[in-house]
């Protein structure tokens, strides 16, 4: 049977109890079932492990006695992975049918070293889930045509193994915006990146207030960390606490402008029809940007504190000679 596997499908979980049934039902529905296999690094506390074990079998299942940071639980489960293609799925989410094939063709048909799709909101009942799911995921709503990118949402995307490995695997700590530091690198090496908004997932989101802000002011920290070491748009401001603070009314202005704009285009004027959800997003970005002006202090990456990822550095080899030389650059822009 490994002979014949074309992709390893690897989902990081943490207290997904409620999740990971309707994840791995639809996962296992797939037009390519059999031609692959599932990976489960579980790092909670909850019951998953032992359901996923009962109910499916087939799984192999990965139990870590220390939360993982979702990088790092990524990484654990391709590091045992057997196939030459490695898909990564998040346990909050539900693929559609086909989604495992179109990923697969990209790979195999198309040329392309990496490829990703949309997310559609699972939970669009809360007022909440809609604002999270349109600040977070605005680049990657459903609708339009495929084309080349240069960033990926990592709960819908596949990656040719040898070009996973080359960079390193995923970077750890700077959840949750490890995904633009790991597509850079991508990026650095000439590797071809495909966003195809059919290939489809629909994500649960955070369901009440409190957690949507407090996840939007993780975003901002991480936000301003990586715009400082990939000296991205903003990166003077990132590196500037006090003109990060002076910016924080423009910045969220100009944050909710774009989200607005983008998801006029792809949820037929959903913030216009329940204003409830853009005044949301509106104080979500205010949130983002308070985690964007305080994220000096999070030099030791508070975002990860409670999590292991000390074994990360024995997953993968350290990223070859020319991916150090092609990414150095932009480290010390980002830096100075």
């Amino acid at each position: 049977m490994t002979a014949r596997l074309a992709a390893s499908v690897v989902i990081p979980s943490y207290q997904s109890a409620a999740t990971i049934d309707a994840c791995l039902a639809a996962l296992f529905s797939q037009t390519d079932a059999g031609l692959f296999e599932v990976i489960l690094v579980d790092s909670g506390t909850d019951e998953t492990a032992a359901f996923v074990r009962d109910a499916y079998p087939s799984v192999r299942v990965i139990v870590s006695a220390t939360r993982l940071d979702p990088a790092a639980a990524r990484n654990r489960g391709a590091r045992e992975a057997k196939a030459p293609l490695l898909a990564f799925l998040d346990s909050d989410c539900v693929p559609d049918a086909e989604g495992l094939s179109r990923l697969r063709c990209a790979l195999t048909t198309g040329g392309y070293d990496a490829v990703g799709g949309a997310i559609r909101n699972a939970n669009g009942t809360t007022t909440a889930a809609w604002a999270g799911y349109f600040c977070e995921f605005r680049e990657f709503l459903p609708g339009g045509r495929a084309a080349d990118a240069s960033n990926l949402t990592l709960g819908n995307a596949a990656y040719r193994r040898d070009v996973f490995e080359r960079v390193g695997g995923f970077p750890v700590g700077y959840f949750p915006q490890e995904d633009q530091v790991f597509h850079s690198r991508l990026v650095a090496i000439g590797a071809r990146i495909l966003f195809d908004p059919r290939i489809l997932v629909a994500h649960a989101h955070r369901s009440t207030v409190r957690a949507f802000l407090a996840h939007q002011t993780r975003i901002g920290r991480a936000n301003a960390r990586v715009a400082r070491m990939l000296a991205l748009r903003g990166a003077a401001i990132a590196s500037r606490r006090w003109l990060a603070a002076a910016a924080l009314a423009p910045l969220a202005t100009y944050r909710f402008a774009r989200t607005f704009a983008a998801c006029w285009r792809a949820e037929r004027c959903l913030m216009v029809r329940r204003p409830s959800v853009a005044g949301l997003c509106w104080l979500g970005m205010f949130a983002w940007g308070v985690g964007f002006a305080d994220s000096h202090a999070d030099s030791s990456h508070a975002d990860s504190s409670h999590v292991d990822s000390s074994h990360v550095a024995q997953a993968f080899r350290p990223a070859s000679p020319d991916v150090v030389q092609a990414f150095r650059p932009a480290v010390r822009k980002g830096t100075s």
